[in-house]
Order: C-alpha cells, then structure tokens, then sequence
C-alpha cells in the first residue's frame, strides 16, 4: 500500500506517528505544519489527511479532533524505520549504547544469567515489558565434559560445557586416591559417553546402558555427571522463558481498562503463550513486528521480535510488548544493539569453553 503515498504523504505519514508516539494526543494539520512542513499550507495537509484517511492508514476519533494512525500507519513507519539499516545506531544515545555494553563486561558464564540480563536492560532502556527466550533444551547439545580435581581432597569440579554455553560447575565426590592419570581417563570416558548428544536424551538414560566392560571402573562418576545433567533439565525445562517489567505496561492509558489489564497480564504470565508469540517460523527476518490484537494475539499491543544467532545459529529470541503506539525507533534501536553485544558476548564464551 506504501507504493501508492506521494513523497508528501509520506513525510505526513512518518510525522504523524512520530508525534502520536510521543504525545498519545491527535494529531491535527497545524501540528503537521508546524512540525514537518512549514511551507505547505494547512488546506493542503487537511487535503492530504483526507487521502490518507481514505486508504485507510489514519482515522479522526471524533468531529474536530485531529487524526490517529491505525496498523497500516504503523506498519509503513515500522517499513521505513528497518528499511535504514544504517540509521539504527543513531536511535540510541551514546550514553544507553554504553550502557549495554558494560553491562556484559561482566563475566557471565551462565547462559540463563546472560537471558535475564538482556530482558532487564530491554525493559529498563524501552520502558516495556520485556522477554527472551532461550533456545530449548530439545536443541541444546554437550560439547565437553571436563573433569578438574581440587587439591588436597577426593572431590573434582565437573565442567559441562554446551553448544549454548557452560551449564554447570559442580563439585563430586571420588572414591580412592584421585591420580592425575585417573582424572584424564576419567574426563575422556565422560566424553566418549556424552559428548555429542543432545541434553534433553539424557534425561531417561541409565549409566549401565551406555558403557561396556572397560568403563565399569568410571561408573560412579558417570553415575553423578547424569545425575546433575538430569537436574538441570528438571529445573530448566520451564524456565527458558524470562520476563521483565510486566507491569509497566499498566503505566499507558491504553490499558487503563481493568478488563484490558488482567487480559494482558494472563498472556504474559503464561509462558506457553509467550514463547509461541514470540518465536518466529522465519529466522531469516531480521526484526518481526507485529501490530493489532489480529497479528500479535493481544489487544491494543504491538510485538517487536529479533532472533539472536552465533554464526548461523539462532540461539534465543527477544522481544518488547508494547501499546500500538510504542517507541518502535527506540525498540528496534535496543534490540539490534542487543544483538550485536550479545553476539559477540556468547560467541566469547564459546571460544573460552573450548579453549
């Protein structure tokens, strides 16, 4: 449809969903003027208001007021927005671009503590609620199993290292005298029998049917990493779904409705429902926006998606919920910042575990 707007309309489009944005107020020819075209005359911007209204991008609320976007007004502005790639960084000040940065300085070597903070600082920057969700266990394989004994003690730290970052670093207990040439057959037996299967296959296996004869002597050590493996999928199988500022959609008047609000909060407290929002079929799509009740599944909200990858691989998805007339600049502007950081932050620790 954005094929059909003159170069005017378009600046008239863009300007009134900037302003509708930023007031929550219509938008009126005078504001238009004012603000974008200051040499056109406010007939001709009424003119233009009355075409655009006509197709269906703008309505008025009522006799006199001034207009309001509807969803194909915010989907050419959402259109034109990540049609400028090289605009993004410029949506963000130095200062929150810092921000995002030194916030993963810090080093975070659980991946779920890496999710967490990613939904906090998107809350906290775009002032919406907030999500991201891991990539399921179901797709999350072990690369590495080390073993690194304490000194002075029978007890060695067990390193369980994924394709989706280190997942645990808990302490056993081992039987006998702990010789380095133990530990070594030990870490290579852990590996034979582990490395290379998906996580979430572990979790019904018996260690009596994974090793033969020659590793019988390793079996209480097999016995234990399982068990901790099995742990781990018992306390994250529902846990990959991670939410910030749930509530702070309740500071916009478009959900100043109490039948609009507990509707809101039972989508977001569901995580079901919140993972199927927000995971695209298409992970070739940069940024998924999705605008309406008809498109995003909730009332009055607009869903901003981005998936995040190391290399090709997509290994979790974050996303603002948000009223239809959200800071779509500032969001998309966070989250392709977030993309970059958080690229660069597990593509690190990748490359720590396997070195």
């Amino acid at each position: 449809m954005s094929k059909e707007l003159t170069e005017r309309k378009k600046i008239i489009l863009h300007g009134l969903v900037d302003l509708y944005i930023s007031t929550g107020q219509p938008v009126s020819s005078s504001d238009i003027q004012n603000k974008f075209l200051p040499n056109v005359s406010s007939a001709t911007i009424r003119s233009e208001l009355n075409a655009l209204e006509a197709m269906g991008y703008i309505e008025q609320p009522h006799t006199s007021a001034g207009r309001i976007p509807l969803k194909d007004a915010y989907k050419f502005y959402v259109d034109s927005i990540n049609s400028d790639n090289s605009n993004r960084s410029s949506m963000l000040t130095d200062q929150e671009t810092a921000m995002i940065r030194n916030k993963f300085l810090t080093n975070l070597i659980q991946v779920e503590d890496i999710s967490k903070e990613a939904a906090k600082i998107i809350s906290d920057l775009t002032n919406y609620t907030s999500f991201f969700v891991e990539k399921s266990l179901a797709n999350v394989i072990i690369d590495e199993i080390k073993l690194v004994k304490l000194s002075k003690s029978n007890k060695a730290i067990v390193l369980i290292v994924t394709d989706h970052g280190m997942i645990s670093d808990k302490t056993i207990d081992i039987e006998g005298e702990v010789r380095p040439e133990f530990i070594d057959a030990a870490s290579r037996v852990l590996n034979k029998v582990f490395a290379g299967k998906f996580i979430n296959e572990l979790e019904l296996i018996n260690v009596s049917e994974l090793i033969n004869d020659e590793m019988n002597e390793f079996k209480g050590i097999l016995d234990d990493v399982l068990g901790i493996i099995k742990i781990y999928i018992s306390e994250h199988q529902d846990k990959n779904v991670f939410v910030e500022g749930a509530l702070k959609m309740l500071d916009y008047p478009e959900y100043n409705n109490v039948e609009d609000a507990k509707n809101f909060l039972s989508v977001i407290s569901d995580k079901s429902t919140i993972s199927e929002l927000m995971v695209s079929e298409d992970s070739s799509i940069e940024f998924s926006v999705r605008i309406g009740k008809e498109d995003s599944g909730v009332d009055k909200c607009a869903i901003v998606t981005a998936a995040y990858k190391v290399g090709d691989e997509v290994v979790g998805q974050a996303g603002v919920i948000g009223p239809e007339r959200m800071d779509y600049k500032k969001v998309i502007g966070v989250l392709d910042c977030m993309k970059k950081t958080l690229s660069t932050v597990i593509d690190n620790h990748d490359g720590d575990n396997n070195g």
